[in-house]
């Protein structure tokens, strides 16, 4: 009864807040998009969150089956439509942006809903190459989005010198001892978001050479020749294979040129590497040789895995004993896993994001190096060149456009290292007290009599300079110090410290709470799970190093909701409770225990009081609510984080 009447009040709130807009946002990964206004019908793809999509009108269908807030019907991919459940999107209104085209290329290109910044790309290729045909994939997905997506570490490698070019998230980069982790094989990193919005604005590649990874992966005999396919392979041995590769590309519908370059990128070019030239690999207690993988299918983290996946089944002509059932048996899983799928060009197979496109957003990528997409586009390009089919092939491009895409074209970053991060930062030849290298304010009491500090820092990396330290002259009740950390990319971070002339025992506690940042409500301390009990006793002290910090008993470990911290400061002295939000059970954890108790409390079986209380009411809008409800599950099931 209690889960039935949830449901109830979740679909009315919802059904309530909804009205018909130009628009539909997605607000749940995964959603499925299906062929009729009801789960009795077939699903076509599964959306991705965050993503947007045409209204073909603003009815709103009601419920066959599964739904009952009923269905709206969109478009998914051009003039392709399906239908979602109202339950879990979010309707908006569009603004129309005025044309600006002037030429015929231009105004046709705006027609296929490209926007202005795709136009002098492409019309340079249609000038030169009237019979090549653009169509625009309408992806739905805020650009942002995309690239963060994407930057998640495992998804995209780069194998660079540069170390402006590496992600600095954690599992990626060590601040403290400056070190980069290897992801795979000696020299792959994982790529930062800039590097990856270079590689997935379109923008970038919309030149003859980089154009073809948007080429259309199907078959088709008028130029993808047996000779054609030789230039590509330019390597003696693998060369004679490519009648091999012609028929596989012919037999399983797939760009048998596309075919090649992905061996020719796979291999290195030099077609010498082990899961070309037949190896030796023992699997379930049995050995087989020679074993070939050219397109290192399943080489999630190396060669050998690929050569593993070689031999560890049966369909697709495995165990791939022999190259020619390596080039088949490959080309009929690419089609079948990804061309047949929506992921039919090159740029889709690196990055999901197409709309028409049978899996998850950003799910099911064929490789991880970011630049592979180019390179086979590169190495298409020459096969093409050589034997003079540039000009007289009516290729077909797709390419992708997002939502919210920046004016201006992404740019790949400073080469240089990007640490701006301080390993010390000393006052009078003090460590500050609290100091970490990513906590970026702090206060500092001295005397009233004092008139002059030193400030320095050490940088982490050595290429890395700093300004500002030094001797500080304080002529008032409060200086403000800056240091600025420069790193090698150019980048600066500021180090803040508020030089505050005082007594340190006048210190109010609401003084020092009020300068700590941390957010509070009556008595209560409002914060994201976490946080541990040095943490909050450091962030006190930063705000007044005299201070003493105490808790309920506890001296280490996580705080949970329904803690107490105590901080006196000469004679003032105040309690505080803690509440962690979304933490309604007091463990420290966010889970489904938390989740049925603000549902207990919204239907009215249980009263939460005091930090509890304030630990429901996750979005700080003074009430416990069904929007708390829903934030705490997509925290739960990892689609937010609770801010």
């Amino acid at each position: 009864k209690i889960f039935k009447s949830f449901f109830i009040l979740l679909c009315l709130f919802l059904f309530s807040s909804v009205n018909a807009k130009d628009k539909l946002r997605v607000d749940y990964n995964n959603l499925y998009l299906r062929k009729g206004p009801g789960t009795n019908y077939g699903y076509i793809k599964k959306l991705g969150v965050s993503a947007n999509f045409d209204l073909v009108d603003k009815t709103l269908y009601p419920n066959e089956k599964g739904c009952s807030d009923g269905w709206y019907k969109i478009y998914y991919s051009g003039a392709e439509t399906g239908y979602v459940c109202a339950s879990y999107v979010t309707l908006f209104e569009e603004k129309e942006v005025p044309s600006t085209a002037t030429t015929d290329c231009e105004k046709e290109m705006e027609s296929l809903k490209f926007p202005n910044t795709y136009w002098n790309g492409l019309c340079a290729l249609k000038e030169k190459h009237p019979n090549w045909t653009f169509t625009a994939d309408i992806t739905g997905l805020p650009f942002d989005v995309a690239t963060s997506k994407e930057s998640v570490i495992g998804k995209s490698f780069i194998q660079s010198n540069y170390e402006g070019y590496f992600n600095v998230d954690s599992g990626s980069y060590d601040y403290l001892n400056d070190t980069f982790k290897v992801m795979e094989g000696s020299n792959w990193y994982a790529a930062s978001k800039e590097v990856v919005s270079y590689y997935m604005d379109p923008r970038n590649f919309l030149d003859e050479r980089f154009i073809f990874m948007f080429e259309k992966l199907s078959f088709d005999e008028n130029y993808q020749t047996v000779e054609a396919i030789k230039a590509i392979l330019n390597g003696k041995d693998i060369k004679e294979k490519s009648s091999v590769i012609y028929e596989a590309g012919k037999t399983y519908n797939a760009n048998a040129i596309y075919l090649a370059s992905r061996i020719r990128q796979e291999t290195g070019g030099n077609y010498t590497g082990n899961s070309l030239k037949g190896s030796t690999i023992t699997y379930n207690e049995k050995t087989y040789y020679p074993v070939y993988n050219p397109y290192n299918i399943g080489a999630n983290t190396g060669v050998y895995d690929g050569l593993v996946w070689a031999v560890s089944g049966t369909s697709f002509l495995r165990p791939w004993l022999s190259l020619d059932n390596a080039i088949k048996g490959g080309a009929d899983f690419i089609t079948y896993y990804y061309i047949s799928k929506g992921q039919d060009t090159s740029y889709f197979q690196k990055f999901n994001v197409s709309s028409y496109s049978s899996y998850a957003a950003y799910s099911h990528q064929y490789m991880t190096n970011i630049r592979g997409a180019a390179n086979e586009s590169s190495i298409t390009y020459e096969g093409y060149k050589e034997m003079d089919l540039l000009n007289n092939v009516n290729y077909k491009f797709v390419i992708p456009v997002y939502d919210d895409m920046p004016s201006d074209i992404s740019l790949l970053p400073n080469g240089g290292n990007p640490n701006n991060h301080l390993k010390n930062l000393t006052v009078n030849g003090k460590t500050i007290n609290g100091f970490s290298h990513d906590n970026y304010s702090y206060n500092y009491y001295v005397g009233s009599g004092i008139n002059k500090v030193k400030i320095s820092g050490e940088v982490i990396n050595y290429k890395a300079s700093i300004s500002g330290d030094g001797d500080i002259n304080l002529t008032s009740d409060k200086t403000v110090a800056t240091l600025k950390v420069t790193a090698e990319n150019g980048k600066v971070q500021d180090y803040v410290i508020n030089i505050i002339k005082t007594d340190g025992a006048n210190v109010s506690v609401n003084d020092i709470v009020a300068s700590s940042g941390v957010p509070v409500s009556e008595t209560s301390f409002i914060l994201t799970a976490g946080y541990t009990v040095d943490a909050l006793k450091e962030i006190f002290l930063k705000s007044c190093s005299s201070a003493e910090i105490s808790f309920n008993g506890k001296t280490s470990g996580l705080l949970a909701t329904g803690d107490e911290i105590t901080i006196k400061n000469g004679e003032d002295e105040k309690t505080y409770s803690i509440a962690i939000k979304g933490d309604t059970s007091g463990d420290a954890n966010i889970n489904i225990a938390d989740l049925l108790k603000i549902q207990k409390h919204i239907l009215g079986y249980i009263n939460l009081s005091g930090s509890f209380l304030k630990a429901a009411d996750v979005n700080n809008d003074g009430s416990v609510n069904i929007k708390d409800l829903l934030i705490v599950q997509k925290h739960i099931l990892g689609y937010t984080t609770i801010k």
